[in-house]
């Protein structure tokens, strides 16, 4: 007797037009998200020394640790650039170069005065590039185009020198005349529609954010709002989508802490201490993928108890003044905007998770299950 397996299911258009911006999205952050966890702890600890008196806002020290915080986020049309040729398939030093020219600062002061901003007689959009996503984007999708119509029409002995060139005359204008104000209007957008959500409800999105943000990392489609939280930073001076994220981070450590006391397998328990502590450092995927998700209900407690927390960071208002992912090292940049509020938001996240999965039933990890894993790894 023969049995058939049934079909796979292909993904409709719609699902493969998702998957493909997703799969866009992370190509573009996921190279540079170490430093954007970084930069957000050197933020934090540049606010709680300024909270605490050691550095005040005139001093050279705040400019110097300012810089080493800022830059980053000033600079990141430059490592968008980057990233963002090796997708598109541009030489990577055009592309850096095209990033820069964006934040020279004649660029950036003509941008910043009063007086209308000419190019050969065209009157262009003001619009602000340091700390801009969508501008540098789309002008290294069309420098694409523009080095592959060189590579067609240019022998190859001359490709090299007169490609770059031709893609800066080419980009550069496209980019001030047409990418940087369309830039300006669709991130005012973006802020706006999350705002108006938010608006509606912030209980209601910081529920909803603090019990789906896991399945959204699974899914990868949390990169989709990073461009929103920079963007929201740009626009305000501060953003809750990493407020509420705070909730389902913290969760997934206390899920985790509870997992390590109830098991009886001492691998296992390191493994889950482990795990716990590094989400106090706002690094989910130990404690979720190595932990939670693989006993299930853990998961689900977490699930619960992060949304209960961030229900309750978004019924206060919580916000941070830059972008950074929630831990312990990055609590400064949330505290002018109900801290209290946001501390106990985490508290309650890590709490309610840890009680909910110390009091439900799990399937502990045996000794032949690990052994075999380590086998295979």
């Amino acid at each position: 007797m023969t049995t058939t397996q049934a079909p796979e299911k292909t993904p409709n258009a719609f699902q493969r037009g998702v998957n493909a911006v997703i799969d866009l999205l992370s190509s573009f952050f996921l190279p540079i998200i170490n430093l954007l966890v970084s930069v957000g702890i050197l933020k934090g600890i540049l606010t709680l020394l300024q909270v605490s008196g050691m550095v005040t806002d005139d001093s050279t020290t705040y400019a110097i640790l300012n810089a080493m915080a800022d830059s980053l986020f000033y600079f990141i049309p430059v490592f968008l650039a980057y990233t963002s040729s090796k997708r598109f398939d541009v030489d990577t030093v055009t592309a850096v170069l095209l990033g820069c020219i964006l934040v020279y600062p004649s660029i950036t002061t003509i941008m910043a005065a009063d007086a209308p901003v000419y190019l050969f007689g065209l009157e262009l959009s003001k619009a602000t590039y340091s700390s801009s996503v969508i501008p540098i984007l789309l002008a290294i999708y069309c420098a694409s185009w523009v080095q592959k119509a060189c590579y067609k029409i240019i022998p190859e002995t001359f490709r090299g020198l007169f490609t770059p060139p031709i893609t800066i005359i080419v980009i550069v204008p496209l980019t001030l005349a047409v990418f940087g104000p369309l830039g300006t209007i669709v991130g005012g957008w973006l802020a706006q529609g999350y705002e108006a959500v938010y608006s509606l409800s912030p209980l209601v999105a910081g529920a909803l954010i603090g019990a789906f943000q896991p399945f959204l990392v699974i899914l990868g489609l949390h990169w989709a709002l990073f461009p929103i939280a920079m963007n929201n930073v740009a626009v305000y001076g501060f953003d809750t989508i990493m407020a509420l994220f705070g909730g389902a981070i913290f969760a997934q450590g206390g899920a985790a802490l509870a997992v390590a006391l109830k098991t009886k397998n001492k691998k296992f328990r390191s493994q889950a201490i482990s795990a716990s502590l590094t989400t106090l450092l706002g690094i989910t995927e130990p404690a979720m993928y190595g932990v939670n998700l693989r006993l299930k209900k853990p998961m689900v407690c977490a699930c619960v108890a992060g949304g209960i927390g961030s229900a309750v960071a978004g019924l206060f208002g919580c916000a941070g003044t830059a972008f950074a992912l929630p831990a312990l090292t990055t609590l400064p940049v949330f505290m002018s905007r109900a801290f209290v509020p946001f501390c106990i938001s985490l508290a309650i996240a890590f709490g309610l998770a840890f009680l909910f999965t110390l009091f439900v039933p799990i399937d502990d990890v045996t000794e032949e299950e690990m052994e075999a894993e380590e086998q295979s790894a």
